[in-house]
């Protein structure tokens, strides 16, 4: 329509604030915060005897030297993006894993997470006062507890002594087959947007959008009152081999251009650990420095946290409505 109208394009509402043509925000997974933790060592160590690779035995060999010390560890990637993103002047949001009531046994729930490890919580609690946003990562549930999002959420606060506004699932694991039935776990818990909906093994855009947009409850035939903001590109997605970096900075840099074209959010998940660039995650934050670099002088791109992101949607969703800006906060 507005490529047949082009008189449309001067009357619509902006999609994002400053002339900004679409936006972009970086999250970080926090699935393991220490080598040096029990089940850390015990996991690698049956990698390496397992898999015969190197990398596992080096990564065993050094969470031995970090074995109760776990603000000093590699995988501890706070204070790395602290430094990353101030020198590129925008901040991200660090999903944290909290596992604080009972749930079934997942052999992928996380190893090392922030409730086990005892931390520095000054370190985060001084990025959250400087303008980070932290999150809720939600264990893998098969059902979803409303228990679980409920004292997650309390739970992490309290440690941040700040509110927390999202989440996102480990390994993505919304209730799929009646998504609706989480999303209402989430609203009744008191968060007000979700990140959860992505493709688990390749880069691209599982909800057929790069937009914003409120779930739909078949149930009670209306949207619900939260937002998804959908995870287009995961270091996993586009990392297949660290020695290939420009093939991975290419692809991520297509699916940037796709949503630019779109005037969407690119909602980028590089893991906390990935920070130390090193192991396993050998180049993943030399992948992600290459990708922004280009966005960083690029004047159309917002640079947002997800909860901007979520308040200015909902922003322009009232003006859509009014026809004009209210004091609504979300």
């Amino acid at each position: 329509m507005a490529r047949a109208r082009s008189d449309l394009n001067c009357a619509a509402i902006p999609k994002w604030p400053g002339g900004k043509t679409y936006a972009i925000a970086v999250t970080h997974d926090t699935d393991a915060v220490s080598l040096g933790a029990a089940k850390e060592l015990g996991a690698n160590l049956a990698k390496f005897l397992i898999r015969r690779d190197r990398i596992f035995l080096d990564m065993f060999l050094s969470g031995v030297r970090y074995i109760g010390k776990p603000t000093e560890n590699p995988f501890f990637g706070f204070p790395l993006w602290r430094e990353f993103e101030t020198s590129r002047e925008f901040y991200s949001c660090f999903y944290l894993f909290a596992q604080v009531v009972p749930l079934k046994r997942d052999i992928n729930n996380c190893k090392s997470s922030v409730v086990e490890q005892r931390i520095d919580w000054d370190i985060l609690r001084r990025m959250a006062a400087s303008g980070w946003e932290f999150g809720f990562h939600a264990p893998i549930d098969p059902e979803n507890k409303l228990e679980a999002f409920v004292e997650g959420k309390r739970w992490i606060e309290k440690k941040l002594r700040t509110p927390i506004y999202g989440l996102r699932h480990h390994y993505w694991a919304l209730d799929w087959s009646k998504p609706q039935a989480t999303f209402r776990k989430h609203i009744d818990a008191g968060f007000r947007y979700d990140t959860s909906i992505a493709w688990k093994d390749i880069a691209g855009f599982r909800a057929a959008t790069c937009h914003p947009f409120r779930p739909f409850d078949p149930e009670q035939d209306e949207p619900l009152d939260i937002y998804e903001i959908p995870t287009c590109l995961m270091d996993g997605h586009i990392i297949k081999n660290p020695d290939d970096v420009s093939s991975a900075v290419e692809e991520g840099l297509d699916v940037v251009r796709k949503v630019k074209e779109q005037g969407g959010v690119v909602v980028l998940d590089w893991h906390t650990e990935t920070a130390c660039n090193a192991y396993n995650y050998r180049n993943h934050l030399t992948v992600l420095r290459h990708i922004l670099e280009p966005l960083m002088e690029d004047g159309d791109a917002w640079m947002a946290t997800p909860w901007e992101i979520a308040q200015q949607w909902q922003l322009r969703s009232v003006e859509l409505e009014t026809g004009s800006i209210t004091n609504l906060q979300l």
